[in-house]
């Protein structure tokens, strides 16, 4: 009989509403806790029994907020899930709806440490120039590297190369640079800041980071754009509607 204690799970989120950053589409409306409260329900609806952990009026403890640096908050969310001894992590954007148990993705994150999704595009469409050296890479090398999803991301934080990402991604979102940029360049009508480089479309900020880091790391074992639709949508209008572009004037809309 297996006498090992069970690891120590939970899921985790942040919805606080307010301005983004002026390099960011102007947010119109936002509902985020509608959006977490919709998880609380699927979650349970599908056997989840673990913790869930949200931040839905402050911002863990010494993170930017999305003004500063869009999504510098989710390692900062992650850390604060570790500091209060939680092991296996699951975050999920506010917006993912959930269509079935999850249970085979906390397995597989405690069995190699972490659970990636990949996207379809390469990091390098979505780096901007200033974020390659802090990243340690070159524009040509960010153009063969795969990009993973950052809207649901798993750590086993009992695995050392999973503390290791967990570190070095906080640091990339509290320096400054990697984190923050344009979500969209040269493309949607958004004057082309990310780069001169014409095959680069924007900023993805924390997914970015977090796939140069995991590749630097080994943790390459991600899972397909169609399993992350056998379990997910990601429903950003449920949480929110967004104006066609924002404004010098516009952009402190909430």
């Amino acid at each position: 009989m297996d006498t090992q204690p069970t690891k120590r799970t939970c899921i985790i989120t942040l919805g606080i509403n307010g301005p983004q950053s002026p390099d960011h589409p102007a947010v119109v409306f936002q509902d985020y806790a509608r959006g977490i409260a919709r998880q609380r329900q699927q979650l349970a609806l599908h056997g989840y029994r673990g913790d869930i952990l949200t931040w839905e009026q402050d911002y863990p403890p010494g993170s930017p907020s999305a003004r500063e640096a869009h999504c510098a908050f989710k390692p900062y969310c992650f850390w604060e899930a570790q500091e209060r001894g939680y092991e296996i992590v699951l975050w999920l954007d506010s917006s993912i709806a959930i269509k079935r148990p999850i249970d085979p993705l906390l397995e597989c994150a405690g069995r190699q440490g972490y659970l990636f999704f990949r996207v379809f595009h390469s990091v390098g469409e979505y780096c901007k120039d200033d974020a390659l050296e802090p990243l340690g890479i070159t524009r040509e090398e960010s153009f063969a590297m795969p990009s993973c999803r950052a809207c649901v991301m798993g750590l086993d934080l009992t695995h050392a190369v999973s503390r290791e990402f967990l570190r070095e991604w906080k640091t990339r979102a509290g320096d400054g640079v990697t984190f923050p940029g344009p979500k969209w360049s040269g493309v949607r009508g958004w004057p082309r800041t990310a780069s001169p480089d014409p095959r680069v479309k924007g900023h993805r900020h924390d997914q970015t980071a977090a796939s140069v880091i995991a590749a630097r790391l080994g943790m390459t074992a991600w899972w397909s754009r169609s399993e992350f639709s056998h379990y997910f949508d990601n429903d950003r209008r449920f949480v929110r509607e967004l104006s066609e572009r924002v404004t010098p004037d516009s952009h402190e809309a909430t």
